[in-house]
């Protein structure tokens, strides 16, 4: 049960460990990230991929979802009276789950290899376009930048993960060499890792619960309400006895996406709501995933 997750611990581990030792490198790190170890994974898991109509309805329900936990964020962040700043960085933790990695291992070790195409969905067409359209306004909006259309639009589409989606769509019509297909997947799983490192080394332990008011609601909303509404919207509407329900359930409950905290701290959230929203929701998800694979069976 715990090997999904204490590759996680350690890399955290190490990131802290290398700051108290030598220094704080993490801004090179998220820039790294930024212009290749994302873009890598997008070309690697996207080309690979049909696109078909049973793909598209569930890519619209996925999102439907993710909408559902944003607005409800929205709504609980106002009756805290969050500012605009923390309410930013509640709504960006509190919405968007990491599907991708913490989820594919999840998924593999409850439910086998072959359903981790419907965790991939997810992430890539669900939280992953959502975090870079709808986040990064959100992000802009909180740091109280200018968030004029034109802007918004400018970030998003030269933002390096989305620019490679749109040469990954265009390359699907294409045979593309090998060596460059494993190039991407090596370098696409650097991802984790290094961002892990990266908010390793900006953790501060005597810190951890800072504003533990605002991360612990978070992490209800996000790994309990938003679940548990979902499971009771399968349960009633259409039954949780098929695998790919299961499956997707456990990445609507995901803890924060690491690369939503890379995001929020580089564009100027609270950086301590975002590392402690991450670090606590990893290792409250020992718990909360035990308890929901045990009740779907």
């Amino acid at each position: 049960m715990l090997d999904p997750i204490l590759p996680i611990a350690i890399y955290l581990l190490l990131g802290y460990l290398f700051k108290i030792v030598f220094h704080d490198n993490s801004k090179q790190l998220i820039e790294f990230i930024i212009y290749f170890s994302l873009p890598a994974i997008v070309f690697s898991k996207i080309y690979p991929l049909i696109l078909d109509q049973k793909i598209f309805g569930l890519i619209l329900m996925f999102i439907c979802f993710i909408l559902l936990n944003l607005m409800l964020a929205y709504f609980i962040g106002r009756m805290m009276k969050l500012n605009k700043l923390l309410l930013a960085t509640f709504m960006i933790m509190a919405t968007f789950g990491n599907t991708s990695f913490i989820g594919f291992s999840y998924i593999d070790a409850f439910y086998g290899q072959d359903y981790i195409v419907y965790g991939l969905i997810y992430d890539l067409f669900g939280s992953f376009l959502l975090l870079v359209s709808i986040g990064m306004f959100i992000i802009t909006w909180g740091s109280g930048r200018k968030n004029d259309t034109k802007s918004i639009f400018k970030s998003i589409f030269l933002f390096p993960p989305t620019l490679m989606f749109f040469v990954t769509v265009i390359a699907k019509n294409f045979e593309v060499p090998n060596f460059l297909i494993l190039t991407s997947q090596t370098l696409g799983s650097t991802l984790v890792p290094i961002a892990m490192i990266a908010i390793g080394m900006k953790l501060e332990l005597k810190h951890i619960f800072v504003k533990f008011h605002i991360v612990s609601m978070a992490m209800i909303l996000k790994m309990l309400v938003v679940p548990i509404i979902v499971l009771i919207g399968f349960k009633f509407f259409y039954g949780i006895d098929q695998t790919w329900v299961k499956v997707t359930i456990i990445e609507v409950a995901m803890p924060p996406m690491t690369m939503a905290t890379v995001l929020a701290i580089k564009g100027g959230l609270d950086e301590k709501v975002a590392i402690n929203s991450l670090v606590l929701g990893v290792l409250l998800s020992l718990f909360t995933i035990t308890m929901y694979t045990t009740y779907l069976g």
